[in-house]
């Protein structure tokens, strides 16, 4: 499959955009699907990497519907680096890394599903013209991707830009985009660049890598706040040691852990191979009004979720079983006949 075939409006962190209209709202970023497009983000990872004062965050993302002119923003605490991701592959091992430890709990017929031996259920421990307000810093082309890094002096001045330069924009853009640009933040715009007349895109979108320096770990979900509907965001933090949430978007929503462990992957060097994945579901994204912020845990405590599976060992083991049922029951009823003719006998003789 060709690249661009899989990437459908650039790699949103966006997790559920919807509705019959596009959608545009991402879990950190925007997602811009052209206005004659029925696509929308549906599912999106995200591998957050921080090791020397330098973060740096891969994604890849699920779009439903195809787009010939999708785009998709995100803004980043300092200049970034983007490029693509060389791994296709990573989040399946990720997610293959972090899932629940499989526990076979044993049943007998006819006990199968009883819960007498044991539950069944899984429980889980041409450059554009820059416009005035808006300083383009670069301008690349990356696989099927044009990608402008910008800085803004407000979000109206970014969004006019935006829309000038063939973006679709959203009624509430530049007001979300307000506060990472009053904070300094960079703005890294991307969007399709087919190299052919009639590409569109859709299917799973292959990673897109930002690198920039910070010195904490940083999630970007702020602009999620314009989103309709329900957003969900798994994130994989890979650091020197477990992270806490100690900052999220909405405080109403508790991020659930996952999984917390050291895990051997080429993509994880050491000493940053401390993995820490959480997820979280926002059903009410208009009440989002902050990014993920991870710090470091006060202990490197693993962790990760079990889930319980039942199996029935068959008519001959539930034979054997209860043989031994029996067999047991058999010898407890003459130890205790015989006990009770001793004090029988015992009682007589007195």
């Amino acid at each position: 499959m060709k690249l661009w075939q899989v990437v459908a409006g650039v790699l949103a962190v966006g997790f559920v955009a919807a509705g019959v209209t596009p959608a545009w709202a991402c879990a950190c970023g925007g997602y811009l699907p052209d206005a004659q497009s029925a696509a929308r983000a549906y599912g999106e990872n995200a591998l957050v990497q921080h090791s020397d004062g330098t973060e740096e965050i891969t994604l890849s993302m699920a779009v439903r519907g195809a787009s010939k002119k999708a785009a998709w923003i995100m803004p980043v605490p300092a200049a970034a680096t983007v490029e693509l991701g060389e791994d296709d592959d990573l989040f399946y091992r990720l997610d293959q890394a972090t899932r629940p430890k499989r526990v076979v709990k044993k049943t007998y017929w006819p006990f199968r599903d009883l819960g007498i031996m044991g539950s069944g259920r899984g429980d889980s421990a041409g450059a554009p013209a820059a416009g005035a307000g808006v300083n383009v810093k670069e301008q690349m082309l990356l696989g099927p991707f044009a990608v402008t890094r910008l800085t803004g002096s407000s979000g109206t001045a970014v969004t006019d830009w935006l829309r000038t330069n063939g973006y679709v924009v959203p009624a509430t853009l530049a007001a979300n985009l307000t506060p990472y640009l009053t904070e300094k933040w960079e703005i890294v715009a991307v969007k399709l660049a087919p190299k052919q007349d009639g590409e569109s895109l859709s299917g799973r979108t292959p990673p897109l890598r930002l690198r920039f320096a910070s010195d904490r770990i940083v999630y970007p979900m702020r602009l999620s706040k314009g989103a309709t509907t329900t957003q969900t965001v798994t994130v994989y933090v890979a650091a020197e040691h477990r992270v806490d949430a100690t900052k999220v978007p909405d405080a109403a929503v508790t991020p659930e852990l996952l999984f917390a462990g050291r895990v051997e992957m080429e993509a994880l060097p050491k000493p940053a191979d401390f993995l820490t994945a959480y997820t979280a579901t926002y059903r009410e994204p208009g009440r989002i009004t902050d990014d993920f912020t991870f710090t470091r845990a006060a202990n490197d405590d693993e962790y990760q979720r079990i889930t319980y599976v039942t199996r029935n060992e068959g008519f001959w083991s539930t034979v054997a079983v209860l043989f031994g049922f029996v067999l047991l029951l058999g010898i407890g009823a003459v130890v205790l006949a015989r006990v009770l003719a001793r004090r029988a006998a015992a009682r007589a003789g007195r």
